[in-house]
Formats: C-alpha cells, sequence, structure tokens
C-alpha cells in the first residue's frame, strides 16, 4: 500500500473512515441524551450569550461556545447533527494538528504527515468518541498535539499556550502536564514564560464571565467534575479496572492507594526526564509516556480518557514508522477500543481485557525510556525536582 500514489492511498484510508462515521451516525450513546442535547436546548431557549449568564452544564465554557454559536444553524439542521457535526469537525482540526507534528517531528516524513491525519480519522477511538458519544476530546487532544509540535521547535510561550487552550476544554489536557513541567524544568524555561498557559486558560473563561457567570464557578468547574462520578475505574484500561474485578479486593479501600501511586509515578516521571535533553523521537515517546502514565493510575478514569495517547502513539508510528513505534500503536489502539466497546456494552471484561494491551504498551514504552543517560548525574535528578 505504501507504494500507491497518494491521492490513491488516501482515498483508500478516507473512504472507510466516512462509511464508518455514516454507519455510526444514527446512533447515540448516553452523554448525548443525558447532558448534550439538554445543554443545546438550554442554549436555544437562553439564546448563544443569555445561556451563559449563569451556570449551565459540567463542561468548561469553550466547548459551550462552539455548541452556542451552532444552534444558530437550528432552523435548517437537526440539534443531534449540529452536535455530532461539532465533533466532527474538532477531529478534523486533530488530524490537521497530526499532520503538522508528523512534519515537525521528522521532516523526511512529510509524505506521511497526511497519511497520518487520514489515519486520525479512521481510527475506531476517534469515531466512537466523535460520532457515537458525541464527545469533544478531540479539540482538547489537538491543541496538545499543537504543543508537542511547538515543544519539538523550542517554542515554549506557544506551547504553553496551546496547554492553556487545552486545559480550557477539559481537565484531562492535565494528563499533558508532566511532560511539560518535565520540558521546562530541563530546558530552565524563564518562569514569567510559564504564566502563559494561565493567561491562556483564563482567557478561555472571560467570555462566559462578562455575560455574567460567575467567576467563582468558572474557576472551581473542574471540582465539581470531580465529584460527579465514584468507582476505582470507570471502564478505563488501567490497572485498577483490573483490581475491580477481583472479588477478593472488592472490600479493600483502594482509592487512596491509586492516587499515592499516580502522585509517585508522576513525580518520579518529572525527577527523571527533567535532566537529559529531550529532542526528535525519545521527546516524542516521553511525551506520549506521560497520559499512559497518569490515566494508567489515577483512580476514577474513564474509557476515553487514553484518547490523547492514542493520537501521541499514532503520530509516533507515522513519524518513524518501524517494528516498535507500529506495535506500540497498535497496543494503545486495541487498549482505548475494547474500553470504549465495554462502555458501550456493558461488558466489563471487555475494559478488563483492554487494560492488558494498555499495561503493555505503557511497560514496553518506558523499559527504554528508563536507561540512564552516560552523562546522567542521579544528584541532579533530586535537585530538579
Amino acid at each position: 500500500m505504501h507504494r500507491l500514489p497518494l491521492p490513491a492511498l488516501l482515498t483508500v484510508l478516507l473512504v472507510p473512515a466516512i462509511a464508518v462515521h455514516g454507519w455510526l451516525w444514527p446512533y447515540s450513546g448516553t452523554d448525548v441524551d443525558t447532558f448534550l442535547l439538554p445543554w443545546f436546548r438550554h442554549i436555544q431557549q437562553a439564546g448563544p450569550i443569555g445561556a451563559f449568564t449563569a451556570p449551565f452544564g459540567n463542561y468548561a465554557p469553550p466547548y459551550l461556545y462552539l455548541m452556542a454559536a451552532s444552534t444558530l444553524l437550528t432552523p435548517w439542521i437537526d440539534p443531534l447533527d449540529l452536535i455530532k457535526a461539532l465533533s466532527v469537525t474538532g477531529t478534523v482540526a486533530l488530524a490537521a494538528a497530526v499532520w503538522h507534528l508528523v512534519r515537525t517531528l521528522a521532516p523526511g516524513a512529510a509524505r506521511r504527515a497526511p497519511i497520518a491525519a487520514a489515519l486520525i480519522v479512521l481510527l475506531p477511538s476517534t469515531a466512537i468518541n466523535a460520532v457515537l458519544m458525541g464527545q469533544c476530546d478531540a479539540m482538547w487532544a489537538a491543541a496538545c498535539v499543537m504543543a508537542l509540535a511547538a515543544a519539538s521547535r523550542r517554542r515554549h510561550a506557544a506551547m504553553l499556550m496551546w496547554c492553556g487552550i487545552a486545559l480550557g476544554f477539559k481537565l484531562q489536557a492535565a494528563f499533558f502536564a508532566p511532560f511539560v513541567l518535565a520540558l521546562l524544568i530541563q530546558r530552565r524555561v524563564p518562569f514569567v514564560t510559564w504564566l502563559a498557559a494561565p493567561a491562556a486558560w483564563l482567557a478561555t473563561l472571560l467570555p462566559a464571565w462578562l455575560a455574567g457567570w460567575p467567576a467563582a464557578d468558572l474557576l472551581t468547574i473542574y471540582l465539581h467534575q470531580a465529584d460527579t462520578y465514584d468507582g476505582l475505574a470507570l471502564s478505563a484500561p488501567n490497572l485498577w479496572m483490573v483490581a475491580d474485578t477481583l472479588p477478593a479486593l472488592h472490600d479493600v479501600p483502594l482509592t487512596g492507594l491509586a492516587l499515592a501511586a499516580a502522585v509517585g509515578a508522576t513525580a518520579a516521571y518529572v525527577a527523571w526526564f527533567s535532566v537529559a535533553p529531550l529532542a526528535g523521537r525519545r521527546l516524542a515517546e516521553v511525551a506520549l509516556l506521560a497520559p499512559l502514565i497518569v490515566a494508567g493510575l489515577l483512580p476514577r478514569m474513564h474509557e476515553r480518557y487514553f484518547f490523547l495517547a492514542d493520537v501521541i502513539a499514532l503520530a509516533i508510528a507515522l513519524a518513524w514508522p518501524d517494528r516498535r513505534s507500529i506495535g506500540l500503536a497498535l497496543l494503545v489502539q486495541a487498549g482505548s477500543s475494547l474500553a470504549l466497546l465495554a462502555y458501550l456494552s456493558g461488558y466489563a471484561v471487555l475494559a478488563v481485557a483492554g487494560a492488558l494491551p494498555m499495561m503493555l504498551a505503557t511497560w514496553r514504552l518506558a523499559r527504554p525510556l528508563l536507561r540512564r543517560p552516560a552523562n546522567d548525574n542521579p544528584a541532579l535528578r533530586l535537585a530538579a525536582i
């Protein structure tokens, strides 16, 4: 297939992607009926600006701004179709970001960059996320991908601004934060530059605040989200999903242990990668390891919280297509896809099955990255924390 002319190859990839989207379009997950459609109708009734005079929904404002803009098309398009079209637009933006990332990471991979973009649209996790679930994960993931591209070019202010925008869409963008923190420390980026991230995040809240949404509620919206769900694992393909299915552990309070493991592993990650220089493939693989560790060890993770890992793994596989990168991408995608099927079908065993390739991918990725560079000084790692 790689010998096909590029237009023909893109056609081979995009035709089935469009067919899958069309096949899934008539169906909807519970989130659409429970959350997204009621928010859409609220905006219709209150108006695109009036809706923001008081808190509604439990998403951060940037996605709601886009939803508000889409309500202007309701005289011609059904609300459900608009919600799904908005999510698919996010997928298109993500595909463009991955195109840019692959070209940035490996200039010799320019021909494979459009192939990576087409594969993003074809991935089971992106199609299910956008069309079936109506989610906006592609939007924050696209911003994180742009941040990684900026990091590769050492444009730190741009990287941090993209991170702030990503956080404006969803808290899950914080899964990328350990990588950003390690990079800022390793490259000794001035602290004043760090402020670009919170400045960009606050800018995403400004329109809602000007419309009347209380600042205190805007600043704490992610704290409210944390109380929405309870449970050790919520169909996430991680270690705790496996533990949650073992009868012997049902009465054991593991949430505290999970939090401690996540915090400890994240601190170790930042300490380890904040000393040796990060560039090229190592930079991309260290970035991929961050969401795998955070989503893999935190409790209360959902089935779609490995979304960013799906995307970065694919980008690495197209930038450096060898057995290691392609194998990692397949393992990560298998884990995410099985977890999504578990959520949609109600069969938790599928999420447990998905945890196995996801944990294997994490281990296979981490093992070579954790080998100590020849010029490494352990004392510097402690000083860098």
